[in-house]
């Protein structure tokens, strides 16, 4: 059963960003099915890729931000860098420790919180800047 769902409500009407977004979605419901799962070594992996994709995806966003000059650009990079750097630090604790309640919780939190609370109040803020160079 997923996490984390979809919902139009995270939609930030940027096609390209709300297909990203959804992808992540998808890799954080396939990083707890791993954590279910608890073989240490999948869940690496798809740690792996969750962390590259997401280096990808803010990019992507940064870039697009960039282009329409968006004001808040530089507290938008410092919360893309914290986050990859929590995602970082869970992953080295996980290939260190395994995966018990703690890093499940932690994972929660971070992943599944964070995701939804930065589309839905930090993403959202974006939006009309962007639409209006990528429209």
């Amino acid at each position: 059963m997923p996490v984390v769902v979809w919902k139009d409500e995270y939609s930030v009407g940027i096609k390209v960003i709300d297909d990203q977004h959804k992808e992540l979605f998808n890799r954080v419901n396939k990083l707890f099915d791993d954590v279910s799962q608890g073989n240490t070594k999948t869940i690496l992996t798809t740690m792996d890729f969750l962390s590259s994709y997401v280096v990808y995806h803010f990019d992507a966003e940064e870039q697009l931000m960039a282009k329409a000059n968006y004001p808040e650009l530089e507290n938008h990079r410092k919360e893309h860098e914290w986050f990859k750097h929590e995602v970082s630090d869970l992953r080295d604790s996980i290939s260190k420790d395994g995966v018990g309640v703690t890093t499940t919780l932690k994972l929660n939190k971070l992943l599944v919180d964070w995701l939804i609370n930065h589309v839905t109040k930090t993403d959202i803020k974006f939006a009309p800047f962007v639409k209006q160079v990528v429209s």
